[in-house]
């Protein structure tokens, strides 16, 4: 005898249409906006991992600061752009030095070039006075010839 078979049997209903449609243009959508930023993206992590050097200007600025501190205010004036050695000479110099505070040591904290060529540059750096009080400089560099200062808010 063979067994009687359910009149209704186990159902599985397929999903919809337009939802299992909706989910596939969904994905398709996801994975275009991926494609289209990964070469933005990727074109940006190449330039900040193979693309110019922030050593250099940060190099130049602890240079510059070490100079200050060891009271060398001629080599310091010498490592300023030609614009601003041209507008202050090394008395001036060396007074707005004295003006703000003559650094006994310093920390470097942060760089970042100032356009895509990597031909500028901004360096911040911690100063601590002969009392021991903090300030923060923060420094504009070009590449002129070498890295120099160039900041005319500070010395021009």
């Amino acid at each position: 005898m063979r067994p009687a078979l359910s009149p209704h049997p186990p159902s599985v209903d397929p999903p919809p249409k337009a939802r299992r449609t909706t989910w596939i243009v969904a994905g398709a959508v996801v994975v275009a906006c991926l494609g289209a930023l990964a070469l933005p993206v990727g074109g940006f992590l190449l330039w900040m991992y193979a693309g110019p050097d922030v050593d250099e200007p940060r190099a130049a600025a602890d240079q510059f600061v070490s100079r200050l501190e060891s009271n060398d205010d001629a080599a310091a004036h010498e490592s300023l752009c030609r614009e601003i050695k041209a507008r202050t000479d090394l008395a001036a110099f060396t007074a707005a030095v004295e003006r703000l505070g003559r650094p006994v040591s310093h920390t470097m904290v942060r760089a970042a070039f100032g356009d895509e060529a990597g031909s500028s540059a901004f360096v911040t750096v911690e100063l601590t006075g002969r009392t021991g009080e903090t300030r923060t400089l923060d420094l504009y560099l070009e590449s002129e010839t070498g890295w120099q200062v160039c900041d005319q808010k500070v010395f021009g």
